[in-house]
């Protein structure tokens, strides 16, 4: 965020508030609440949400809106025209103030304004129990195939354990095990060559 002062008025502060300033105001803000947070990944669901965090199976979206057009273009979007198909069962827009007002929200969805670097909830999400699970999850089987690109051929399931730290730690890559095989385990005749 940045500060600029008008010459008519020394006094007043006018916020230059960015779209990447709210995410990250509303990832502080939400991961107070919820115990897994994601933000701003393009997903190959419908839906790419700004901010989506999970507590406890409970979900809740956030989208961020740093400009009135650009909350008025989010209206166009097939999961706000449809409810049903949209993520999230506690649903927020995060603007800086007065850009979106209690009366232009959709049903149910909850305001929060950005105020001088914090969150105030001018109005809390009232709840979308008929929310897309699918959308959700399609979101996070997304996540975890990035995760598991990341991670290379080591199994997810290893590396959520936190199995291998010590050799992560030192650098050796992880399942570099020796497989044996059907000719490993045969004697060989003295004086054979083995060739790789």
């Amino acid at each position: 965020m940045s500060f600029h002062y008008t010459r008519e008025c020394p006094v007043t502060i006018f916020w230059s508030v960015t779209h990447a300033s709210l995410v990250a105001l509303g990832v502080r803000w939400l991961s107070r609440q919820s115990s897994t947070v994601f933000y701003e990944f393009a997903a190959s669901a419908k839906e790419s949400p700004d901010i989506i965090g999970w507590s406890s199976g409970f979900s809740t979206l956030i989208e961020c809106k740093a400009t009135r057009a650009d909350f008025l273009r989010d209206s166009q979007k097939p999961a706000r025209r449809n409810p049903k198909a949209g993520m999230g069962q506690r649903r927020y827009y995060l603007s800086p103030p007065e850009i979106i007002k209690l009366e232009d929200l959709p049903k149910k969805w909850g305001l929060l304004w950005a105020e001088k670097g914090r969150v105030v909830v001018k109005k809390e999400a009232r709840g979308h129990p008929e929310r897309s699970l699918i959308a959700e999850l399609r979101f996070l089987n997304s996540m975890l195939r990035r995760a598991q690109i990341r991670i290379g051929s080591r199994p997810l399931s290893e590396w959520l354990r936190g199995e291998n730290r010590l050799e992560a730690k030192r650098g050796v890559p992880p399942n570099r095990t020796k497989l044996v095989t059907h000719a490993d385990s045969e004697p060989r005749p003295q004086g054979a060559r083995r060739f790789r």
